[in-house]
């Protein structure tokens, strides 16, 4: 697997091979060895490579791979059985992930992102906390990107209700961002979850990356939660893309007095699609049940073209 993953690594730092067209390249291959793609890539002169160049390359990478091993950082790519399928519904999936803990939560049928500012306002500090713990506890794993705020609240309630939680990095996973999370990165992986990042090793957090975080996030999920987030928010990216996915799509009700608040605008915009998912503090725990029970229906799809407030 370490050869397979290696040659993947090594193709898309070859410039011009991006995700999508490397799985294209691939995927027309018979087996995805150095020979094959040498072969494959000196048929396009624009993309000619020798296989002196092709090695030093990959020697690096697997250096790095074994590297990671020793961090106990898995290396899974797009071939593998372990590989979670739901999230090769990405058009531009990330064909190797890299994993701390345990890896079996990347395939949980009932998986819930729970995303949100990292600057949440009194009200949602004041609720986020039980609202979580009432989803986790009807959830498989939560999924959220180990921000402070609102990703705080969600991996910490997936630990007290003993449900695997994920998160998804930004960065190589030798290193944990942001740092002040470094101990909850470290119950994650005790309390049975995992982190999980499609970077290798020595590569720190750019802003780019935390949009191409999101959409893991969402690939990874059959159901996204928004606990707050205005309208241009970061968390948008995530749950934008869970709608463009098909998947179901819940956010927390904003009080009467904040709901004109701009912190809240990206919940008013989901207020206005699926009002009927919307969960509010002020529901009971049957409400909540109610409402989850909606969560993980396997006829999503077809719901949505009968019923406008769900997908």
């Amino acid at each position: 697997m370490t050869e397979i993953t290696a040659n993947i690594l090594t193709l898309l730092s070859i410039e011009g091979f991006g995700l999508v067209n490397s799985y294209k390249f691939l995927s027309s291959l018979e087996s995805i060895n150095t020979d094959e793609i040498l072969e494959g890539l000196n048929r396009n002169l624009k993309f000619s490579i020798t296989v002196k160049d092709w090695e030093l390359i990959k020697r690096k990478i697997i250096e790095k791979l074994h590297k990671s091993e020793d961090l106990n950082i898995k290396s899974i790519p797009f071939t593998s059985e372990n590989f979670p399928e739901n999230l090769k519904e990405l058009n531009d999936f990330p064909l190797v992930l890299f994993v701390k803990g345990n890896s079996d939560n990347l395939n949980k049928k009932n998986s819930l992102a729970i995303v949100g500012t990292r600057t949440p306002t009194k009200y949602t500090i004041n609720h986020a906390p039980e609202i979580c713990d009432k989803l986790a506890s009807k959830s498989q794993s939560i999924i959220s990107g180990l921000a402070l705020g609102c990703d705080t609240f969600a991996h910490k309630s997936s630990i007290k209700m003993q449900v695997p939680t994920l998160a998804v990095l930004p960065n190589g996973l030798d290193q944990i961002y942001p740092k002040e999370n470094f101990n909850l990165a470290s119950e994650i992986i005790e309390y049975g979850g995992c982190l999980v990042s499609e970077y290798p090793i020595g590569i720190k957090p750019a802003r780019y990356q935390f949009v191409a975080r999101d959409r893991i996030q969402a690939g990874l999920s059959k159901v996204g939660f928004l606990l707050e987030s205005s309208i241009k928010g970061g968390s948008m990216h995530c749950m934008k893309k869970l709608e463009k996915l098909e998947r179901k799509i819940s956010y927390l009700a904003a009080s009467e007095s904040s709901i004109n608040y701009e912190a809240f605008s990206g919940n008013r915009y989901f207020e206005s699609k699926y009002k009927s998912l919307e969960i509010s503090p002020t529901f009971s725990n049957e409400e909540i049940n109610t409402i989850t029970e909606k969560f993980f229906k396997d006829n999503l799809k077809k719901e949505n073209f009968t019923q406008d407030s769900l997908f």
